[in-house]
């Protein structure tokens, strides 16, 4: 089955409008969109531009994912620690 051009303008313009609006309550969704569409294709070709911009904004998410993912093992690791003064358990 085919998108047609005026389909994927229309999702196009729904992708804008949840971006520019910020409605995070639909961002699922539009993410879920995207990723349906990107695994249907084998591969596809896009402007140099085009391809910059993805690249700059995919090193932007994989920076923050690993910033959050240090954060989260450096909790871990401090609940991990044993505190001085813990008692043990009785048994």
């Amino acid at each position: 089955m085919n998108m047609t051009q005026e389909e994927l303008s229309h999702l196009i313009f729904l992708t804008e409008v949840v971006i520019a609006g910020k409605k995070k309550s639909l961002m699922h969704e539009t993410l879920q969109v995207l990723l349906y569409i990107v695994k249907s294709v084998d591969q596809i070709e896009l402007p140099d531009s085009v391809i910059d911009q993805i690249e700059r904004l995919i090193a932007l998410i994989e920076h923050d994912l690993r910033q959050e993912n240090e954060r989260m093992q450096e909790t871990y690791s401090y609940l991990d620690w044993p505190q001085s003064g813990q008692r043990k358990p009785l048994g």
